[in-house]
């Protein structure tokens, strides 16, 4: 295939403004003289736009001393081909960028070295042959807008009309730009959550978004969500399978007091870890403090015995739970490798984590305003959304809840006074 030239870029931005093409780039004529004038300002112009792919690069910055613009300590000069910022960080890897300052030429930070990460001004991105078409399309469009007043005698009406073009054509491109950037893992055994998120979206829009070009940009912010996610979701009901037990021995939590003035009963303490002042006397009631399991999550219950039908008499503080036994089961919801893995979840508990990540990447979906097609807004979408999670995460419970056994309800006092016996034979009767 044969290499963008930057006469075919001068051709079809003329095409665009209805004039005749140039058949070189050698004859001159006031075509050819007016896009050479307008051709460096508005390559460098697109370039400031938008964070191109092929026009990214990266330095190592080291720092120098200087406190001329607090709160900053460091000064970093920019590099010579500098255009653009894209982020400074210390280390790519990192998910945010440093503090910092830019002024003039240089950068100001409180970090002695940096990774700046640019858009080049470099003559490699002037050269159309290494252009994305997305970019040279939009490129075209700037020309033509700048060149149709003198070269088609355009009016207003028409450059707004190039105008409009040339803002759906830049909305194409970053959408490319954001597929090309969205290049992170995702791991295989998320991959049928998400995909069941994305139906979700779907239905609900009823096919008014062309969702499958949107599809991978979606993932992208849903794999970031995935933690918060499933340890939400984790923490809404007692799943059988994220369940555990521990035997809870030992008991060598200090137990803090709650008698010094302004303390309000359990909440506002030392932490459980910390020792106990020798003034401050034990009034908690609770004569032993356990550390809580380091996959713990949240109780489902604390007894003495797991036989038992009551819980024993507990509180949590911090990280430890105090009691007046020793020692105690604990059964909990636990947030491990196996609680978090997908291959093991059921059907509705997959289904409840899909709507639940379908609905926190709401925000990131581009919805196109003006369009006939469109049938619902953003926020529309949400509470249609919300509405799916809610159903499917009470599916789920339910569905996990009957699993169990039934629990029978202790006999209270009247009818435990209906039974009787007969001699030693503890022979029940019921009238």
């Amino acid at each position: 295939m044969a290499a963008t030239t930057k006469l075919t870029v001068y051709n079809g931005a003329l095409r665009e403004i209805g004039a005749a093409p140039l058949a070189n780039l050698v004859a001159t004529n006031t075509k050819l003289y007016e896009l050479n004038q307008a051709y460096d300002h508005a390559v460098e112009h697109v370039l400031a736009m938008e964070d191109w792919g092929f026009a990214r690069r990266r330095a190592t910055l080291t720092g120098v001393s200087d406190s001329a613009f607090p709160p900053y300590t460091f000064r970093f000069t920019k590099p010579a081909d500098y255009l653009r910022k894209c982020w400074i960080k210390t280390s790519a890897a990192d998910e945010y960028q440093v503090d910092h300052a830019e002024i003039a030429a240089v950068f100001y930070a409180q970090v002695s070295s940096g990774l700046l990460e640019y858009v080049s001004d470099h003559a490699d991105n002037y050269d159309p042959a290494n252009w994305p078409p997305h970019f040279t399309r939009v490129l075209e469009l700037t020309l033509a807008s700048r060149v149709a007043e003198k070269l088609a005698r355009a009016g207003a009406g028409d450059v707004g009309m190039l105008d409009g073009k040339l803002q759906s054509a830049l909305a194409e491109a970053q959408d490319k730009e954001a597929l090309f950037l969205v290049n992170g893992q995702i791991l295989v055994a998320r991959q049928p959550v998400m995909r069941r998120a994305l139906e979700f979206i779907g239905q609900q829009m009823a096919g008014s978004v062309a969702l499958h070009a949107q599809a991978d940009m979606l993932r992208w912010h849903m794999n970031r969500s995935w933690d918060h996610a499933v340890k939400y979701v984790l923490e809404q009901g007692a799943w059988n399978f994220a369940t555990r037990r521990a035997i809870l021995t030992g008991g060598t939590e200090n137990v803090p007091g709650d008698t010094l003035p302004s303390i309000v009963e359990g909440y506002v303490l030392p932490p459980a870890t910390a020792t106990t002042p020798a003034n401050l006397p034990d009034a908690s009631g609770y004569s032993y403090g356990y550390p809580l399991p380091s996959d713990f999550l949240h109780k489902i219950w604390c007894k003495a015995d797991a036989n038992h039908d009551l819980e024993c008499d507990h509180q949590f503080i911090g990280t430890a739970i105090f009691t007046r036994q020793e020692p105690v089961v604990l059964e909990y919801v636990a947030l491990d490798a196996d609680s978090t893995n997908p291959a093991i979840w059921s059907a509705v508990f997959l289904e409840a984590v899909a709507a639940y990540l379908a609905l926190l990447v709401v925000p990131e979906l581009r919805l196109e305003e003006g369009r006939k097609s469109l049938k619902v807004g953003v926020n529309e979408l949400r509470g249609r959304l919300e509405q799916v999670f809610m159903g499917k995460l009470q599916d789920a419970k339910l569905r996990d809840a009957i699993q169990q056994q039934a629990a029978r309800v202790p006999l209270g006092r009247f009818m435990r006074a209906r039974f009787g016996s007969v001699g030693t034979t503890s022979i029940r009767r019921y009238n």
